[in-house]
């Protein structure tokens, strides 16, 4: 059982309140305070699938910062306001900003084609290079798609500058308007790394991080884990939570639209900063946060329906809600605040299950500091709504495990006749290894067992846990495949 289920509600309220707290004077009564504390206990007490929950919240200019719950369960190491965590792609936001600070700076020029700056770039047929501008990249209504750079920058961590503006020349159309995904933001970092010389990374510590105090975020995860940072834990097959070696990011897999560690304390900050718009140019946070596209988002409270560069627009009892959500394997991240009634609220945990809670926490303490009415029977509810599908979610997770487990094996071949490296010229070499009883596959810093799948000469692979590929492999008339089909791809065996 989870530590923290193990507890009464007041005595981890007690263990909580103990925690490093970071708040400006008079951020609100002690009501409020003593409300929002009891509310993400009584989260952590229905929900112990999620180790800890950091907050940021703040509030006519003044801020509070605090995490519940443990950063590292088997230590027993309680998180608090100085307390790293991985943010995803909340990153976006930051990457947006120091774009719109270059565009203001005239270095850049965000309705130019990126082949202004990335001149070696040669957009595939029919891809129009003239709209290829970094507006519509930071806005996702590029209208192409390459599974190669993103697969790479996130997962893999087998990229360069010169190999992914080579990938990127692979390109393919996709519809128009608004689509979702981390493309653009990398693109945005070429074109940063271009104009000033520097790492992406560096440029936002340069123009970001030092100048808004933030000095402990940062974009290398190497820098994040000199210090004390949150460990990454997620539901197993058997639906237990347990730690998640995989959630730990390397600094390649750092990149500009999911690469950011940062506290709460720190987070107080950025959140204030985008309210006040201080210390950063005023309008190069107003270009981020106006609606670029109209774009629809379904969530568990927060419909997003438009998109600026790294936010979406929705609205919170009539009022203009600004948010995003950033994540990964044993991450989860929801970044969010009201604009006019100058409150944001950031909320981050090492638990990789779901937004919802986030999005919870979040909701509670807008609606508490806003004196909403019934505010306390509302959100007992929707608690209970949540653990409900929690328990739906984890059932299926139960029972597909069990299921692939019942699973023959499909390979027709010894496996060594398996072995071997196949080569995609987007996503990079795949390799099979045979240990023991067992196929590997691996590519970069991903890797996996393969496992039955039902169809003929294929198998099931988790590179990244939770979220299983196929591989069909391909036969002519050699005893060894001569290819085999991954994603949207064959990749030729190598002879």
């Amino acid at each position: 059982m989870h530590p923290i289920a193990r507890l009464s509600l007041s005595l981890l309220l007690l263990c909580l309140l103990s925690a490093n707290v970071i708040a400006s004077p008079k951020f609100a009564t002690d009501a409020e305070i003593r409300d929002i504390d009891r509310f993400v206990a009584q989260t952590l007490q229905t929900l112990p699938e999620i180790p800890s929950i950091g907050i940021a919240v703040v509030r006519d200019g003044k801020t509070f910062a605090r995490a519940y719950g443990y950063a590292d369960i088997a230590r027993k190491v309680h998180a608090d306001a100085q307390t790293g965590y991985y943010t995803g792609s909340n990153t976006k936001a930051y990457t947006a900003v120091v774009c719109t600070m270059l565009a203001k700076d005239g270095v850049i020029d965000l309705d130019a084609p990126v082949t202004k700056y990335l001149s070696e770039l040669k957009w595939p047929a029919p891809i129009d290079p003239a709209k290829m501008t970094l507006r519509r990249f930071l806005s996702h209504t590029s209208g192409i798609e390459n599974n190669g750079v993103v697969f790479r920058t996130a997962f893999t961590g087998e990229h360069s500058p010169k190999e992914l503006i080579r990938i990127l020349g692979m390109s393919t159309q996709a519809k128009e308007g608004f689509r979702y995904d981390n493309l653009g933001y990398v693109v945005a970092s070429l074109v940063i790394e271009r104009v000033t010389g520097k790492k992406w990374q560096d440029v936002l510590d340069q123009k970001l991080f030092e100048p808004l105090g933030m000095h402990r975020t940062t974009a290398y995860m190497s820098e994040a884990r000199r210090h004390p940072i949150a460990s990454p834990y997620d539901i197993n097959g058997s639906g237990e939570m347990a730690f998640l070696e995989f959630g730990w990011k390397i600094d390649a897999t750092m990149h500009a639209a999911g690469g950011i560690v940062t506290t709460p304390a720190d987070l107080a900050k950025w959140m204030e900063a985008n309210l006040t718009q201080g210390r950063i140019p005023t309008s190069a946070f107003a270009e981020t946060q106006k609606q670029q596209t109209p774009a629809t988002r379904k969530s568990f409270l927060f419909d997003g329906v438009g998109y600026g560069f790294g936010w979406y627009q929705s609205d919170w009892h009539g009022e203009k809600l600004i948010y995003h959500g950033g994540g990964y394997e044993g991450w989860r991240s929801v970044f969010s605040f009201l604009p006019e009634k100058k409150i944001a609220v950031g909320a981050m945990t090492n638990a990789g299950l779901s937004h919802s809670p986030l999005e919870l926490v979040s909701a509670y303490i807008y609606d508490r500091l806003m004196n909403v009415p019934d505010v306390e029977k509302t959100y007992a509810e929707k608690l209970a709504q949540l653990r409900a599908r929690f328990d739906t979610v984890k059932k299926n997770q139960i029972a597909d495990t069990a299921k692939r487990a019942g699973r023959a094996s499909m390979l027709q071949h010894p496996l060594r006749a398996y072995a071997g490296q196949y080569d995609s010229p987007t996503l990079g070499t795949l390799t099979i290894e045979q240990r023991g009883d067992k196929l590997i596959a691996s590519v970069g810093h991903l890797r996996g067992e393969l496992q039955p799948f039902t169809d003929a000469e294929s198998a099931r692979v988790e590179l990244i846990p939770g979220t299983g590929e196929v591989l069909q492999f391909v036969f002519s008339a050699a005893p060894e495949p001569d290819a085999l089909k991954w994603s949207d791809e064959v990749l030729p065996r190598r002879k």
